[in-house]
């Protein structure tokens, strides 16, 4: 195996699967650099909006409790198909990046949270590769992302600058690169928003009694802008550019980038009108994203730590709560992020009880796999003592699956180690459990 293949697999598309190392299936992506670096832009699939995971391989009790548990928590219903959608696909870099956009622009709340949520994601799904500025005008228009910040209350007496500030300084300019004024200028563009409380897709409109239409004056310029206006006013600015394009470095190198590389970065990013794809293949197709300073020094995140750990062993966590459990405890609950700033990046999530548990869960998930009576196995009672209080409130409905003979054939079969394969380590033997429990493993 090529050692910068899997590098860029693993930052791109959550790692390969296991059937990729034999030979046929998919094992020249991770043999070759420049056939995996085509492969990855050439494979791109249409998007297309995610489905119930009605298709798990699930009896007819299983599947009518599956539907049971998602109709008590649509939101959890929805990670989890996310979820088995990364490990499932073959090229993620869709997902990939759907995952910065939710990390960069992170959003939650709403007076009807799953389907408020459903829409968001759908537009970091289906904008992720494409122009910022309509991933943008669409975020600005979803009314999880209106409930959050009042901007569905927003007056031309009384402009509510919430959504404003947050747009500037989180989501594009970042800070220092505008003024006060601008924020209270650009909160009088966005004034007179609603959005159909009833009708899905509750799609936004304007209320013109409420809407400020006089002039104002916005990063210098004058006029009488709309909300749709200011969108364009901020692509116009090069900071916009090298905000997003840092933010995008640090989560795909795993550290903040040298100057140099942010500025060539940058420069593609804001020459090609804002393209995402185009900034990814200035990073994927440079040299400089293999070197040695980039390779296996990326914390995971809880999401990126549970796909790969099922792409890479061929365990598949087939229920809403193992899976959503598995998130929650390892410090991330997808769609409740912890403040208006987002996520934490690096060394942010190797902290307390949530390391613990990105720790032990992988060797705990693998123990319980394949059980019937979750609650009265001597496995069950001993992987409990993981986190006494909390692995007991796990409800199980289709458990894990894993087929470790098959993986330990595939392994020995390939000439391959096991923690070569999973952690990038030429250590002999295949045991699982000290793979796991390695440092590196929190690494990608």
């Amino acid at each position: 195996m090529d050692s910068n293949a899997l590098h860029l697999i693993n930052r791109s598309s959550f790692g390969p699967k296991l059937d990729w190392i034999e030979v046929g299936n998919n094992s020249h992506i991770i043999q070759n650099l420049n056939v995996a670096q085509k492969w990855l832009f050439d494979s791109l699939e249409v998007y297309e909006p995610l489905v119930d995971s009605d298709c798990l391989d699930l009896s007819a009790e299983q599947k009518k409790e599956y539907f049971r548990l998602k109709n008590q928590d649509p939101t959890e219903a929805m990670v989890a198909d996310w979820l088995a959608k990364m490990v499932g696909d073959n090229n993620n870099l869709r997902e990939v990046s759907a995952l910065f956009w939710h990390h960069h622009i992170p959003c939650t709340k709403g007076n009807d949270r799953f389907r408020h949520s459903r829409l968001l994601l759908e537009l970091y799904r289906k904008y992720s590769l494409e122009d910022l500025r309509t991933l943008l005008i669409k975020v600005s228009e979803n009314p999880a992302m209106m409930y959050m910040l009042d901007g569905h209350h927003s007056h031309k007496s009384n402009p509510n600058e919430n959504f404003p500030r947050e747009l500037l300084e989180l989501y594009t300019l970042g800070s220092n690169n505008f003024s006060t004024k601008d924020v209270k200028e650009v909160a009088r563009a966005y004034t007179g928003r609603r959005f159909d409380h009833y009708n899905y897709p509750y799609k936004m409109f304007v209320d013109m009694a409420a809407f400020d239409n006089g002039e104002k004056i916005i990063f210098g310029k004058k006029g009488k802008w709309s909300g749709n206006d200011v969108i364009d006013l901020i692509l116009d600015q090069p900071d916009t550019s090298k905000h997003i394009t840092k933010s995008a470095l640090i989560f795909f190198l795993g550290k903040i980038p040298k100057r140099d590389v942010l500025d060539k970065c940058s420069k593609i990013y804001f020459e090609s009108g804002y393209n995402f794809k185009e900034l990814l293949k200035s990073i994927f197709l440079s040299s400089w994203f293999y070197e040695d300073e980039y390779k296996m020094n990326k914390v995971k995140t809880p999401v990126e730590l549970l796909v790969g750990f099922q792409r890479k062993t061929g365990l598949r966590c087939n229920g809403i709560k193992t899976t959503n459990y598995f998130l929650k405890s390892c410090g991330q609950r997808l769609f409740y992020p912890p403040n208006i700033s987002g996520w934490p990046y690096g060394n942010g999530w190797l902290y307390g009880e949530a390391l613990v548990n990105r720790v032990f869960l992988p060797e705990a998930y693998l123990q319980i796999a394949n059980r019937n009576h979750s609650r009265s196995t001597l496995i069950y009672k001993l992987t409990s003592r993981v986190n006494r209080n909390d692995l007991r409130g796990i409800r199980y409905i289709a458990d894990c699956t894993f087929d470790k003979n098959h993986f330990l054939k595939v392994i020995a079969d390939s000439g391959v180690y096991a923690s070569y394969w999973i952690n990038g380590l030429n250590k002999d033997g295949n045991d699982l459990v000290s793979i796991f429990r390695n440092p590196k493993h929190q690494y990608s």
